[in-house]
């Protein structure tokens, strides 16, 4: 599950479902992954062709087979090749390559001949091959015409998904999503599946656990204040998910959804009054933190964003996507300030400096940029390539001295924050260091790995003062009872 290469595009959502894959395999049970699913779906009978003498009507018929099979990938949060098929109007539009449908021939339109693999790549892409009756079905309702829905025929209703409920059969280990320190330093909130752990800070101590997440929590954030935490996360390729909690009562205040995906990354503002969240749906949104209202939506990427964060007087957003930018934001306006495009490949990990003068990105390439900022764009002040793998995880000392980085290759690097030269390597990692989070004093680094972990460093000695502690209990085996 782990040796991905850096042109992965789809590497940190199999990181967020990766517990899952380990419990089927742990399980032995058969689980498949394809493009734009992140669960495995039973494949069930189609609708077939129907008698002879009657062409398949598109609604109750030929839309529940592109929903079922071709969906995923050709969503408008997706749209793989630039073609759209929830609707009939979007389907007949076709693509990047033109219409997909010729209606009356079927021969020639490129939907069926990519179904039938005359036309690579074959689709569905990275699944099983539709059933013949299925292509029979589509084939003969394009030679009839290709007839849209009739007046007042409703849509068909998107298919439950039914994704099973794996029970592991040897210990599994949650691994750590997402970690960060409290605002007075006293706690650390980790992020695992389906639960926050809060754990004080200095003995590693549980303190309290917040259930009923959907899957993994990807991102935590405290309030300036420390009055509330927000968890993000959700289900791939579904929804997104941020969980709002009271940290003295540990009480839910409230639930917010609205993403069309899972969501990467959560930023509070200084005031404490707008949370920004970014989607693997290609979208940021800015909610108010005390209705749980959506407040508006930034749309300029053009893929997954796996990063924001609020520059530190509140008014700026900064975002990283997989389209290999770096976006700033006016928070009041929500308009795109200016475009950040120096990066090689996809962006995974953005952070301001504390001054708000710089920002600093990095990710697939392997590469560490810096750009100084104004009022109407950014200059890029320095970069470095400087790890043998994705780099995962940046963050600036409190000092604004020091600039720690995380990698694939399974290191934790200080480095000099104007240079980037590496001051001190932690390259004997067990594990992708997945979260990072600096004490507010600046004395302490918390780290969160893969395989479940939490350790504390001296940012001063760079020594391990805790841990290696695991953050959650291990899933126990399923117990099975003798017949």
């Amino acid at each position: 599950m782990k040796d991905l290469s850096a042109n992965e595009t789809r590497r940190r959502t199999l990181v967020a479902v990766g517990f899952l894959l380990a419990v089927a395999l742990a399980t032995g049970s058969g689980v498949r992954l394809s493009r734009g699913a992140a669960a495995a779906r039973p494949r069930t009978p189609g609708p077939s062709a129907g008698p002879s003498n009657a062409a398949p009507g598109f609604a109750g018929q030929i839309e529940p087979l592109l929903v079922k099979n071709c969906l995923a990938c050709h969503a408008s949060a997706t749209k793989m090749g630039g073609l759209v098929m929830e609707s009939y109007a979007s389907l007949m539009k076709g693509g990047a390559h033109g219409p997909v449908i010729v209606p009356g021939k079927s021969g020639e339109s490129r939907m069926v001949l990519m179904l039938e693999g005359k036309v690579q790549p074959r689709m569905p892409f990275g699944g099983d091959p539709l059933p013949a009756a299925d292509i029979a079905a589509i084939k003969t309702w394009i030679d009839a015409g290709a007839k849209g829905p009739a007046p007042g025929e409703a849509a068909a209703p998107a298919p439950a998904l039914t994704i099973p409920d794996i029970k592991p059969q040897v210990l599994v280990v949650s691994p750590v999503g997402s970690i960060a320190y409290s605002p007075d330093g006293k706690l650390l909130a980790v992020g695992g599946y389906k639960e926050v752990r809060l754990m004080d800070a200095a003995s590693g101590k549980a303190v309290a656990t917040l259930s009923g997440h959907a899957d993994l929590v990807r991102s935590v954030v405290f309030s300036a204040d420390g009055k509330w935490l927000a968890a993000a996360g959700g289900l791939p390729a579904r929804s997104g998910e941020i969980k709002i909690w009271d940290v003295e009562s540990h009480q839910l205040l409230r639930t917010v959804e609205g993403h069309k995906d899972c969501i990467y990354s959560v930023a509070a503002s200084p005031d404490g009054k707008i949370v920004a969240s970014a989607s693997y749906d290609k979208l940021i949104k800015l909610w108010d933190v005390a209705t749980g209202k959506e407040l508006r939506t930034l749309k300029d990427h053009i893929d997954a964003v796996f990063a924001v964060a609020f520059s530190p007087d509140g008014k700026r957003l900064a975002s990283g996507s997989q389209d290999r930018t770096v976006k700033v934001w006016d928070v009041a306006s929500g308009q795109r300030l200016f475009t950040l495009s120096d990066a090689l490949d996809g962006i995974t990990t953005i952070t301001y400096h504390p001054s708000g003068k710089q920002i600093a990105a990095a990710g697939y390439d392997k590469t560490i940029r810096v750009w100084d900022l104004t009022d109407k764009g950014g200059t890029l002040a320095n970069s470095m390539i400087s790890d043998e793998d994705i780099i995962l995880q940046l963050a600036y000392s409190r000092d604004g001295k020091v600039l720690v980085s995380t990698s694939a290759d399974r290191s934790i690097r200080f480095r000099d924050a104007v240079t980037l030269n590496p001051i001190k390597d932690l390259d004997d990692q067990p594990d992708w260091v997945e979260a990072i989070s600096i004490s507010p004093d600046g004395k302490w680094l918390a780290a969160g790995l893969y395989n479940g972990t939490v350790s504390i460093y001296d940012c001063a000695t760079y020594s391990q003062v805790l841990g290696p502690l695991v953050a959650f209990e291990p899933y126990k085996p399923a117990t099975t009872t003798a017949e």
